[in-house]
């Protein structure tokens, strides 16, 4: 198997910003240390992501504990869904066109197989539907056809208490009520097309002999603050976004 060039993450990240892909891969250094705010909202998600396995019980984690077992992962996620009829997988890792994704949860219930994404957001936002549709087109493209496909986020009307970091207090949750699973699958399949036209540019801006001619501007910020605006705005100090 071929080593991906791509995963989720980076892929939104060039959706996102080409010039910030780039530097991603080929100019690591230039990166920005991340904030305390930032910290906290991986720690959330990571944590979020834990409890809705609940939602789920009795599945088999398939996390990868290194970039170096990402392979194995894809190789195992395959066996066992090639070998049993009833089964929910946590992480399940998929290769497919050099990229990879590793789906949240994934629950297959005999000639049935349902994905859920899940997020620590009160909504669903554009760049999670993005995220979805590559997760599909990934994954529809191993040969697995996916039934419906869910994201899960988080309740805004439940009741709950955040610490000094901003992260969730998740002791004693009724699970049923802090999430709502919502199917995205119709806005997804109408995304494959923009999908497929994305991949060759990104995968062509990981390759070029210098960063791509992309000027500063809202797009730094939104949808997520880049990690390398110090870089990027090092000319523009007293107009740096914060």
């Amino acid at each position: 198997m071929e080593k991906h060039l791509l995963s989720k993450s980076t892929f939104i990240r060039s959706v996102q910003c080409l010039k910030s892909l780039y530097l991603h891969k080929n100019r690591p250094y230039l990166r920005d240390r991340l904030s305390a705010e930032q910290l906290a909202k991986f720690k959330r998600g990571t944590d979020v992501g834990v409890l809705a396995q609940q939602l789920f019980p009795g599945g088999i984690n398939l996390q990868p504990k290194a970039p170096s077992q990402y392979r194995k992962a894809i190789k195992a996620t395959s066996e066992i869904l090639n070998s049993s009829d009833e089964i929910c997988i946590y992480e399940a890792s998929f290769q497919s066109d050099q990229i990879l994704v590793i789906l949240d949860i994934l629950d297959k219930k005999a000639d049935q197989v349902f994905a859920y994404e899940v997020k620590s957001s009160l909504e669903i936002s554009q760049t999670y539907l993005t995220d979805a549709a590559l997760q599909y087109y990934v994954i529809t493209n191993t040969g697995l056809k996916i039934d419906d496909f869910f994201i899960i986020y988080v309740n805004e009307n439940y009741p709950i208490e955040r610490n000094e970091n901003g992260e969730y207090k998740l002791e004693n949750i009724d699970i049923n009520q802090f999430f709502v699973i919502k199917s995205v699958l119709d806005e997804i399949k109408e995304m494959q097309a923009f999908i497929r036209a994305h991949i060759p540019k990104a995968k062509e801006a990981l390759f070029l002999k210098k960063s791509p001619e992309i000027e500063i501007g809202d797009h730094c910020r939104s949808p997520y603050p880049c990690d390398f605006i110090g870089h990027c705005w090092k000319n523009q100090a007293n107009n740096a976004p914060e």
